[in-house]
């Protein structure tokens, strides 16, 4: 009986961790801007044609569906300073988090052709996440999501973007770098009834063992 319920309990606690899909809460341009368009618009979800509900949509149930990003700019996306390659920004996720991937939607027209991620939980000491990223090139069409794993899940309230290589390749003419749109994966907290429940359980056994002593 106590090795049932145990191997029910594991395998409700199995269940209980996921990915959420969450978006930035704010962020700065570090440098090449302000640019043209907002930065708020690369995680309110202005240009996507299908949306989501930061810290509840499932990350992977989300991506799968293929969401698009509409390649109109005003009010969609962000570009930094016209006639540069590089630019530089900071994403704040307004906690630390655990994250371990990045859903990018690159710009079509001009995006970023490469990508360093670094990470920070202060904002003042940052550490690298992962280097070297060639986002996909698209030029004029609505666009889907690059998934960028980080080869581990880290501990990180902000998001350091170093672009360079901008446009890319296939870009259009306006020569900058630019974000469609970002969003993390975080490891989602247990609701409340499921701890409950699991608490409930555990319970449950330790009493049975004190009754059998």
């Amino acid at each position: 009986m106590r090795k049932t319920l145990l191997s029910s309990l594991l395998l409700a606690a199995s269940t209980l961790s996921g990915a959420a899909i969450v978006s930035p809460v704010s962020g700065v341009i570090n440098s090449n801007g302000p640019g043209f368009g907002s930065l708020a618009d690369t995680w309110n979800q202005n240009g996507l044609l299908t949306g989501f509900v930061s810290g509840v949509t499932d990350f992977d149930t989300y991506l799968a569906t293929n969401p698009l990003h509409s390649p109109v700019f005003n009010g969609n996306e962000w570009f930094a300073t016209q006639n540069t390659t590089t630019a530089v920004v900071t994403y704040d996720l307004g906690a630390t988090l655990l994250i371990d991937r990045l859903a990018l939607w690159n710009e079509e027209s001009s995006g970023i052709g490469l990508l360093n991620l670094s990470y920070s939980t202060d904002n003042i000491t940052f550490m690298s996440l992962v280097g070297n990223i060639i986002p996909t090139d698209r030029a004029g069409v609505n666009y889907p999501a690059d998934v960028i794993s980080f080869g581990g899940a880290v501990d990180a309230r902000y998001v350091r973007f170093d672009m360079s290589n901008c446009p890319q390749p296939n870009g259009g003419s306006f020569a900058a770098c630019a974000i469609g749109e970002v969003a993390f994966s975080v490891n989602s907290i247990p609701e409340p009834s499921s701890m409950v429940m699991l608490g409930l359980g555990l319970a449950a056994l330790v009493g049975a063992r004190f009754r059998r002593s």
